[in-house]
Parts: structure tokens; C-alpha cells; sequence
């Protein structure tokens, strides 16, 4: 078992980058998408303006170190701790908001605009099963075997499929969902 924990960290850790990646690239690649990021956490959290804007930007902030930092190396661990505390702090707010059968507009993961708050927070749920999966397997696989390069790379390619799969699960829901 513990020479499967390794291979565990490097595709909970790669997905948990991939993810935040995406989700602050999405946030930065114009002006419009940064203001509608902006816009969509002064509704989500009620707060004024300028501390929504403020919030708005630690938050893109966090994503960045998060995709920095999990990766690998001895900031793992703090980088997964940050995806975390931000991924509990998503998760409130979409569960504190009195609308949460109606569409959330936040772009994290580009233009696809209108995820459900019970699809943003069952994603939440599942990418903080991935970061504690990730923090454990990491932190029980100090010191493992050494790890074979075909593998790892086997790895990394789940990781991405993890990711996307996370990042379009609204998509994937509304396969199901949708009245034909």
C-alpha cells in the first residue's frame, strides 16, 4: 500500500494545480473576466464594493500560490493547506446563500458562465476530498520507495483528466439534468 502513495500524491497534488491554475487564469485573462469575478463575489458574499474587490483579489492570490506551491517540494503541503481554507471558504458562501437552487455566474473556469450553487458545491465537496487525499498520501509517503518515471508520468496524465473532469462537472451534470 505504501508504494501506491507516492503515485496518489503526485495525481491528487497535479489536479489540485491543474484546477487552481485554470481557475486564476480564467479570473485574469481580460478585464471583463476580472470584473465579473469581482461582481459575482460581491453577490456571493454581500459585502460592499470595495472589500468585495479586496476579497476578490486574495482570492485570486490564494489560487496562484495554491497553483505555485502544491506541486511539489517542501510548500506541498502549505500549498494543499491554502486550497483547503479557500475551497471551506467557497464552500460557505455557496451554502449561506439564500439562492442556492438558481445559477452562480463566477467564470472560475472560463466563459462557461452558469454552474448551480448545488454543482459549485459538490465540486467544492470533491476537490477537498482530492486535497486531503493529497495531504495524506504526501505526508504518509515521506520517504517512499523512489518512484518509477513511466508511472509518474501515468500519473500526471490522471491528474489532468481529474482536473478536467472537476472542472467541467456542471457541464457533465447537465448531460443528466437536462429536459429534452
Amino acid at each position: 500500500m505504501s508504494a501506491v502513495l507516492p503515485y496518489l500524491s503526485v495525481v491528487c497534488r497535479g489536479a489540485v494545480v491543474v484546477v487552481f491554475a485554470l481557475s486564476a487564469v480564467s479570473k485574469l485573462r481580460s478585464r471583463a473576466a476580472y470584473a465579473r469575478f469581482r461582481r459575482s463575489t460581491r453577490l456571493l458574499t454581500g459585502l460592499p464594493e470595495d472589500p468585495a474587490s479586496a476579497l476578490a483579489g486574495l482570492v485570486i492570490a490564494g489560487e496562484v500560490m495554491v497553483a505555485v506551491t502544491a506541486s511539489a517540494g517542501p510548500l506541498s503541503s502549505a500549498g494543499l493547506g491554502v486550497a483547503g481554507v479557500l475551497l471551506c471558504g467557497f464552500t460557505w458562501a455557496l451554502a449561506r446563500s439564500p439562492e442556492s437552487g438558481q445559477a452562480l455566474e463566477c467564470g472560475c473556469f472560463g466563459s462557461s458562465v452558469s454552474a448551480t450553487r448545488h454543482t459549485a458545491i459538490a465540486r467544492n465537496l470533491l476537490l477537498l476530498g482530492v486535497v486531503f487525499g493529497g495531504l495524506v498520501s504526501s505526508h504518509i509517503a515521506t520517504g517512499a520507495v523512489p518512484m518509477r518515471w513511466g508511472a509518474t508520468l501515468v500519473c500526471v496524465v490522471g491528474a489532468v483528466a481529474l482536473a478536467t473532469f472537476i472542472t467541467h462537472l456542471h457541464e457533465i451534470t447537465s448531460l443528466f439534468t437536462a429536459r429534452l
